[in-house]
C-alpha cells in the first residue's frame, strides 16, 4: 500500500499525467469546432452524453492530481477561453456547456498557481463569460438566433433530408416564418467531413451551399430534387429546381472552377516558359562565334 501511495506521489508520474491532461484541452478545442460547425443529430444521445460525462470526470480527477505541476496551471488558464466557445457556440446545449465549465472552474480554483495571478485572470474570464452570454441573450432576443454558418440551425426541417445517389452529398431545407409567409431554403451539405458519434453523428454545415428559397403553403411541397442529367456524354447528378430549372452542383461548380484555374496557370507557366527558352535560342544564335 505504502508503494502505491508513494508511486502517485511520485513527481515524475504527476507530470506525465499533467500532459496527458493537455489531451483533455485538445478535446475541447474539437468539441468547440463541433458546435461550431456541425449539426448534431441523435438516434439517441445518452450513450453520448455518458461517454462525455465520463472523459470530463476523468480529466478532472487527472487534473487535480497534477494540480500543482507547472504543465497544469498554464493548462488551467488556457482552458477557460477554450470552454467560453463551446458555450457560445453551443449555447442552450446544457449537456455539452455544463461538464466542462464544471471542470474549468474546479480546476482554476484548485491548482496551485499564485493567488495574484489567479484573481487577475478569473476576473477577466470572469468578465469574458458575462459579457459573451449577455451579449448572446441580447442579439438573440432582438435580432434572432445569432449563427455565423448562414442557416439558422434551429429551423432545420429534421423531417426532410435528400442524398445524392453516391451518397456524397445530401440536400437539406431550413423554415422560416414571416408575418406575411413561410419559407424554405435549400442548403447542399458534403457528408464526407461529417463525424459518427455514438447512437448520433455530426453533420458538417460550416461551408454549405444555398441552392433555392421559395414560399410554401405546405411541409409536402417540395421545390428542389436530385436529377440525373446527361452533359457531354456524361451522366451526373444536378438539382431540379421548381420542376423546371437544373442546376448543377455548387461543390462540383467550385471544384471545376478550381481545376480551371490551376490548368490555366500551369499553362500560362508553361507557355511563359516555352518563351524564354525561345528567347534564350534566339540570343545563343544571334551571337557571335
Amino acid at each position: 500500500m505504502d508503494k502505491l501511495v508513494a508511486f502517485f506521489k511520485n513527481v515524475w508520474f504527476r507530470r506525465v499525467i499533467a500532459v496527458i491532461c493537455w489531451g483533455y484541452t485538445g478535446f475541447m478545442v474539437w468539441i468547440a469546432w463541433l458546435t461550431f460547425a456541425y449539426y448534431f443529430q441523435f438516434e439517441n444521445p445518452t450513450p453520448a452524453f455518458i461517454l462525455y460525462l465520463f472523459i470530463n470526470v476523468a480529466a478532472l480527477g487527472l487534473f487535480i492530481l497534477s494540480r500543482r505541476q507547472v504543465i497544469t496551471r498554464v493548462n488551467s488558464f488556457i482552458l477557460p477561453p477554450i470552454v467560453f466557445l463551446v458555450t457560445f457556440f453551443g449555447f442552450g446545449n446544457w449537456y455539452i456547456i455544463i461538464p466542462p465549465v464544471v471542470v474549468m472552474l474546479v480546476l482554476f480554483f484548485v491548482n496551485a498557481s499564485n493567488e495574484t495571478l489567479k484573481t487577475v485572470l478569473g476576473t477577466m474570464y470572469l468578465l469574458l463569460f458575462v459579457i459573451g452570454i449577455a451579449g448572446h441573450i441580447g442579439v438573440t432576443r432582438f435580432i434572432g438566433n445569432l449563427n455565423l454558418l448562414g442557416p439558422d440551425l434551429s429551423t432545420r426541417d429534421t423531417s426532410y433530408e435528400s442524398l445524392s445517389k453516391n451518397g456524397e452529398y445530401r440536400l437539406v431545407r431550413y423554415l422560416d416564418s414571416y408575418p406575411d409567409r413561410n419559407t424554405m431554403t435549400y442548403y447542399v451539405e458534403y457528408t464526407g467531413d461529417d463525424y459518427k458519434l455514438p447512437q448520433g453523428v455530426a453533420k458538417k454545415v460550416f461551408g454549405c451551399k444555398s441552392i433555392h428559397v421559395a414560399a410554401y403553403t405546405s411541409l409536402s411541397q417540395n421545390f428542389v430534387e436530385w436529377k440525373t442529367s446527361t452533359k457531354s456524354g456524361k451522366q451526373t447528378e444536378v438539382l431540379l429546381v421548381d420542376g423546371k430549372v437544373e442546376q448543377e452542383n455548387p461543390y462540383l461548380v467550385d471544384k471545376t472552377k478550381s481545376t480551371v484555374k490551376s490548368t490555366s496557370g500551369s499553362a500560362a507557366q508553361s507557355a511563359a516558359s516555352s518563351v524564354q527558352s525561345s528567347a534564350a535560342s534566339s540570343e545563343q544564335s544571334s551571337s557571335p562565334q
